[in-house]
Order: C-alpha cells, then sequence, then structure tokens
C-alpha cells in the first residue's frame, strides 16, 4: 500500500514497475545480512542499557549498518541506470528500498510479539524506514544531477544520524507513542516537501 501510495507522486515520469517491485524485493533482502551484523550487538540495545552507551549503540549499530545497507542497495541499483533521469527518482528508488526492508522487519516482530505490534508497526515504523531511506534518495539525486559524489556522503550520515536518535528515544523510552507518532508526521513532511521541490524540477514536466 506504501509503495504504490509513494509511486504515484512520481506523476511526470513514473519509473518501471519492474525497477519498483525489484527494489522493494532487494529491501527485504537485506534485512538478513544487516541482521547477522546487528545481532552481537543487541545487548546494547535495550532500554536498560545506560544512555550514553545506548546513544552511541543506537547510532552506530542501528543508523550507519541499517542506513549503510538500504543506501547502498539503492546506489548499486541506481546510480548509474538511465532510468535515473529526474531528481525524484532517488527518492522513490529510496523509498521502496526503505518499505521493502520495513516489511521484512515488520513480519519477524509480528510473529515475535504479535498482530498488534505488527498493525502498529506497519504504519509508524515503514512510514520512519521509507522517510530515512527517502532523504537519502534525495541526496542521491542531488548528486547525479550535480555531479558531486560528496553528496552521496552527506545524505548517508544525515540519514544514519537521524535514524540512530530515532531508535534512541525509541528503545530509551525517552519518547512515547504520541510523540513518536509526531516525529514520523514530521518526517513524512519533510519528506513530502522534498517529492513535492524535486517534483517541480522534473525535465519532464
Amino acid at each position: 500500500m506504501w509503495v504504490w501510495y509513494f509511486y504515484r507522486q512520481d506523476r511526470y515520469d513514473p519509473e518501471p514497475l519492474s525497477l519498483i517491485i525489484r527494489d522493494f524485493i532487494w529491501g527485504i533482502l537485506i534485512v538478513i545480512p544487516i541482521s547477522i551484523i546487528e545481532s552481537p550487538f543487541s545487548r546494547f540495545l535495550t532500554p536498560d542499557t545506560p544512555l550514553l552507551i545506548l546513544f552511541f549503540s543506537s547510532i552506530i549499530f542501528v543508523g550507519l549498518v541499517e542506513e549503510g545497507g538500504k543506501s547502498l542497495v539503492t546506489y548499486r541499483l541506481h546510480y548509474r541506470n538511465t532510468e535515473f533521469d529526474e531528481p525524484v527518482d532517488g527518492i522513490i528508488y529510496g523509498i521502496t528500498v526503505g518499505l521493502g526492508f520495513a516489511a521484512a522487519e515488520n513480519l519477524f516482530y509480528t510473529i515475535m510479539f504479535g498482530y498488534q505490534v505488527g498493525l502498529i508497526r506497519a504504519v509508524v515504523t515503514s512510514l520512519a524506514h521509507a522517510s530515512f531511506t527517502g532523504i537519502f534518495g534525495y541526496y542521491l539525486g542531488q548528486a547525479k544531477i550535480k555531479g558531486n559524489q560528496g553528496l552521496i556522503l552527506k545524505g548517508f550520515i544525515l540519514v544514519s544520524i537521524l535514524h540512530g536518535l530515532y531508535d534512541f528515544f525509541v528503545i530509551g523510552q525517552i519518547m512515547g507513542f504520541v510523540t513518536t507518532v509526531l516525529v514520523v508526521v514530521a518526517l513524512q513532511i519533510y519528506l513530502a516537501s522534498l517529492i513535492r521541490l524535486t517534483t517541480e524540477n522534473s525535465p519532464f514536466k
């Protein structure tokens, strides 16, 4: 549902559905290696972890690792692809990879903790992942347009920090459910502004 919603935001030159399906599948697949990398450090990612340790663990073992995997896939699949021909494309690619990742992750959480958790994550967590990788996709698009690959690193660092901070506040129970929802809404508003900006600058308009 979310993939279809965001796909429709690319109004002037929609990407081939085959690429969107491929991105979603890759988002699912990278959950496996990322989970393997994160697993030894899960003991540092609990509500009982001292806040300072939790802060750095969230940035490094969640933000950098998860966004590293999603960003790498988005970059490798699309940066030199001829279909990547307007600024908004990078955002759509990033969102789709992020939603594939979220779908697999949410499935595991649903199996472990029940459908109630799955329903909440299907909205809140899915949109959070879409936001982080979508923002990276914006920087990927700007890097391609401007010929400045330094923007790719800038986007990656930004979303890694944002993702790490998000998990820090959630795991550390610093944010309640309502506040978490408001943060995700704020991320979505920012993402929507990037989609609107890049759509307006489409060469196909």
